[in-house]
């Protein structure tokens, strides 16, 4: 409600101008306009859309005057909110380091000291959100939020999530939880969603008469909820009409294809952690067989899956009644993983045909996902705001783009750009879900070698994350509203919702740079924000069997040191070779001196990016920690 008191005279006219770059309006249900109100009295103005008692004590200390619209006392009173409720730059010229670290210290900055406490306070947040069933609650227990309309309401304890399973969300957690080194809780989790992803076929639903496979959807804990809830009482677009497909046309749920392949993605990568053992998958060869056939149906049965030209189908935030790329990398990465898994039990058979299927979605993806020339990505199919190619592509084959398919990585490279080009604009702030957004190109840039923009984006993704007069000052929110000109940043939706903690905690991993094991050689590729140096310890590499202490930091005067031990139970396990990355260093420098391990070392450095990088590798005997 708003009463302003207006000078004497006749009112002609009412104009609303909006402030010119802000995207929100204000929503009127309409005005009254009256003459010579007593306060004193208990006045009814009736007849709009809106009754209002014009002597409720509020409007006494809350009528603006039209003659002095801001006097001094409102500007004050809104200062002091404002500072209660906002972090400025000026909180970010001294963050004092974080008293209780975990594994990760950060240094070299005050963002670098908030960066220590934001993975100490949010890993312990993941773990105590993760139930020993398995159970990962999107939202944490008693999470607070600030809604997603405008100015708020900030509630507390709203909980709004806390009782699903979502599983993008989770597929991300469990791959968090398992880069960390939590991988008994990675493991819970995924046979969590396996359990729900069968509820399908155990229900002995159908659809058109045809059985369903399992699948999971946005929801798995709640299977049903899009097709039953949320597509009658929201208007949720689908295709899946009584008309079309008949009395059981709600029975397929939703299509989360995005969430279906990450959590491909995510048993994958519990598996090579566990050790790859060929037990595992006979005893969870139920799930992946099913997993891996909800996409060959898929491709198989378009009339029911409307997939097309070798493209899943997806009718989900990522996949908005769309063909994605989002939603289908990673059902083409789940499909090599579980390939992998078949082969290790002997099943060839189930190995060829989930090889075949994988290419299929490759040739889709080449042929419908990419511009015309092929040389970048199609920006209009890409699902949610930026590219996916190169953050997901590490969830398979680790930290280096070499290792990664060429052809796709150069298409990313092309796309690059043009992604982040709204970024730059707003001071490195990058727009939507901080996971989705921020979080997603700053993994790009940090996995594409662009060294600088890396620097601001980690430097954002700290402030976005640090509020120090909020509660829970180091915790991931959901959302910000920020406004670059003035440096203010604003809390916006569920305090650490799953998704978007899980994509800024794998940002501080690449940041770390212990890429997980990869035939037999560790790839140590810390990519530092300037300034900064990271201290590492006793950290368990993934999908290794041995522990890695590092100390590393930025280039100074053209030179770089880290320090690299190895620790194990059995040295038969370490790795083959090690391979330490030292850089960024200008393009214009061609050689750099390093120093690994006290051992100095002159290397020859080529170009990534924007800057140049040189390796250095040695026997894993010499770096085993005496």
């Amino acid at each position: 409600m708003l009463a302003i008191r207006l000078p004497a005279g006749t009112v002609t006219s009412i104009d609303v101008a909006g402030k010119a770059g802000r995207e929100g309006a204000p929503v009127f249900e309409g005005a009254y306009i009256v003459s010579g109100v007593d306060a004193e009295k208990a006045e009814m103005l009736t007849g709009g859309a809106t009754d209002v008692d014009s002597a409720d004590p509020f409007f006494r200390d809350h009528t603006i005057d039209a003659a002095a619209p801001l006097p001094h006392k409102i500007v004050a009173g809104l200062d002091r909110i404002c500072t209660r409720l906002h972090t400025f730059v000026r909180d970010f010229h001294e963050i004092p380091p974080y008293a209780a670290p975990g594994r990760f210290v950060f240094s070299g900055s005050p963002e670098a000291n908030a960066a220590t406490g934001i993975v100490a306070v949010n890993m312990r947040n993941l773990l105590e959100r993760t139930d020993p069933d398995g159970f990962i609650h999107t939202s944490y227990k008693d999470a607070p939020s600030w809604r997603y309309d405008g100015f708020g309401p900030y509630v507390g304890k709203a909980n709004s999530y806390y009782d699903a399973y979502y599983s993008r969300d989770c597929a991300r957690a469990i791959m968090t939880l398992n880069s960390f080194g939590h991988v008994s809780e990675a493991e819970h989790g995924v046979e969590y969603g396996n359990n729900w992803m069968m509820y399908y076929p155990r229900q002995n639903l159908t659809l058109s008469g045809r059985p369903i496979p399992g699948h999971f959807s946005v929801m798995p804990n709640k299977p049903l909820i899009y097709s039953t809830v949320l597509v009658p009482q929201a208007n949720w677009p689908t295709r899946y009409t009584r008309e079309k497909f008949g009395d059981d046309y709600q029975n397929l749920g939703n299509q989360e294809t995005d969430g279906h392949g990450l959590m491909m993605l995510g048993a994958f990568n519990v598996w090579k952690n566990l050790g790859k053992k060929a037990a595992w998958v006979e005893a969870n060869w139920e799930f992946i067989y099913e997993a891996a056939y909800w996409i060959e149906w898929c491709l198989a049965n378009p009339d029911l899956s409307f997939a097309e030209d070798g493209l899943l189908y997806g009718e989900t935030e990522a996949a908005m009644s769309d063909w994605t790329l989002y939603a289908n990398l990673p059902c083409y990465l789940g499909l090599l993983g579980y390939a992998e898994m078949a082969a290790a039990i002997g099943k060839a058979d189930e190995c060829r045909r989930w090889l075949k299927a994988a290419e299929t979605l490759k040739g889709g993806i080449d042929k419908r996902l990419a511009r015309a020339d092929g040389r970048s990505w199609d920006p209009e199919h890409k699902g949610f705001l930026h590219d996916p190619a190169p953050y997901m592509l590490s969830d398979f084959y680790g930290y280096d783009t070499a290792d990664m398919p060429s052809a796709w990585i150069e298409r990313s490279r092309a796309s690059y750009e043009e992604d982040i080009r709204e970024t730059k604009k707003a001071s490195y702030y990058a727009p939507g879900g901080l996971g989705y957004g921020h979080s997603n190109i700053t993994q790009n840039a940090l996995l594409l070698d662009e060294a600088h923009d890396a620097s601001e984006l980690v430097k954002s993704l700290c402030r976005i994350c640090y509020a120090p007069r909020l509660p829970e000052p180091y915790m991931v929110p959901e959302g910000i509203s920020v406004e670059p000109e003035r440096g203010i940043l604003r809390r916006q939706g569920d305090l650490g919702n799953l998704v978007q903690q899980a994509e800024a905690m794998k940002c501080f991993l690449l940041v770390s740079g212990v890429s997980p094991l990869r035939d037999g050689v560790l790839k140590i590729m810390p990519r530092l924000p300037e300034g900064w140096s990271v201290a590492l310890s006793d950290f368990k590499v993934e999908s290794g069997d041995f522990r890695v202490t590092l100390k590393a930091s930025y280039p100074g005067n053209g030179t770089q040191c880290i320090d690299v031990k190895l620790a194990g139970n059995d040295c038969r396990k370490l790795p083959d070779a090690v391979n330490v990355r030292f850089g960024p260093f200008p393009k214009s420098q061609q050689e750099a001196a390093v120093t690994l391990n006290g051992k100095c070392f002159n290397i020859t450095l080529a170009q990534s990016g924007d800057s140049n990088w040189g390796w250095v590798s040695v026997p894993a005997e010499e770096l085993i920690r005496r």
